[in-house]
């Protein structure tokens, strides 16, 4: 397992981006440790299946403070001031779409189809909801952040683009991550000073280019290793017990090949667009730069995978750590004046019935 000083210590081997002069480079530092974690992860996981389901919420809310907590910015760490009870509220909410859902299955399929086209319909309602609760209840320096995107253009980002996917064969693909990250990171602010956005959607065609060739590329490697392997099954020097070796392992080995090269394609792009995403954000005075490198990105992916799945999931809290630790660790801010002159915004509160949806479908949204 890792420790701080080892990832910080293999942090620091990365280039050194020369900060503007005149301005401070204040790096995030992350100091919490996978034992501590996963204390806090067994505690919920044992009153979760206990309550069930119902102490869901404050779980959430545990393990998002502890996170928080231990992310530090110039020495003062963030904290997540989110209510349990309105998660819980959210929770019950959902639970009830589910319920309707798995009726609606049983009685009718068509039913069924219907309740789950009207979810396609709410889903940019809750993707736009689930960001506001969360910038509303992150808070540093006692200064909440804030989340400025309008529901229209969440509407036609997540309804609208994904219809033309299958139109373009797919090719729409990258410019719809683009207008993704984009509505994730010009919207976002601290206290009163908003986010800008200059990011354009050619470096996102780029690297999805590039994976799609290496895609392409393995594919056909693979193709032919398989087609190889066959011919040797038909060669009448192979005995009754070697070919039904090569039967059983065929499929492993194929399987265990394209799992390590899709987690590469899927590092690649997500290092590729967190970096490039990060460096075209700004807030105020503010500048961000993220250092994340694709090998180490693949490397604690990879290793995280197989951890999981030798330790029956019993490693998930140390994987969870050993990643978060990389990637805050990779991100600094530059500002030419003092974290101190940030003046916070006035803001109701939001609901949370959208972070707990996209929560329980497991919606990649932001970064």
């Amino acid at each position: 397992m890792e420790n701080p000083q080892q990832a910080n210590a293999s942090s620091s081997k990365q280039p050194a981006t020369v900060a503007p002069l005149g301005s401070q480079r204040y790096s995030l530092i992350f100091s919490g440790t996978a034992g501590e974690y996963f204390r806090i992860w067994v505690v919920n996981l044992f009153f979760t299946v206990l309550t069930c389901g119902i102490y869901a919420a404050w779980a959430k809310v545990r393990s998002r403070r502890y996170l928080y907590g231990h992310t530090l910015l110039a020495g003062q760490p963030f904290d997540y001031m989110a209510n349990p009870w309105f998660i819980f509220k959210g929770n019950l909410i959902v639970g009830a779409g589910v319920l309707v859902y798995l009726f609606a299955d049983t009685y009718n399929p068509v039913y069924s189809s219907g309740v789950f086209f009207v979810f396609y319909l709410v889903l940019p309602f809750l993707i736009y909801k689930s960001l506001r609760f969360n910038a509303h209840n992150s808070v540093y320096r006692n200064i909440r952040f804030r989340f400025y995107g309008s529901l229209k253009e969440c509407y036609g980002i997540y309804l609208f683009l994904p219809i033309l996917i299958p139109l373009t064969l797919g090719l729409i693909v990258p410019y719809w991550m683009y207008r993704r990250k984009k509505y994730f990171f010009k919207n976002f602010s601290y206290g009163s000073s908003r986010n800008s956005f200059d990011g354009v959607s050619g470096p996102f065609y780029r690297a999805y280019g590039l994976a799609g060739l290496m895609t392409i590329f393995s594919l056909g490697l693979i193709a032919a290793a398989v087609m190889g392997t066959l011919a040797l099954v038909k060669d009448v020097s192979i005995h009754l017990s070697g070919l039904s070796n090569v039967i059983v392992l065929l499929p492993i080995v194929s399987y265990a090949v394209m799992m390590v090269y899709f987690t590469l394609i899927q590092q690649y792009i997500f290092g590729k667009v967190t970096n490039y995403c990060w460096a075209q954000t700004r807030s105020g005075s503010l500048q961000f730069q993220s250092r994340l490198e694709i090998k180490r990105l693949f490397w604690i992916r990879l290793t995280n995978i197989f951890a999981i799945l030798v330790s029956a999931g019993l490693l998930i809290p140390w994987a969870k750590i050993r990643r978060t630790r990389y990637i805050l660790n990779s991100l600094a801010i530059v500002s030419d004046r003092s974290l101190d002159e940030y003046s916070a915004a006035v803001e109701a509160d939001e609901s949370a019935i959208g972070e707990v949806a996209t929560d329980f479908f497991d919606i990649a949204i932001g970064i």
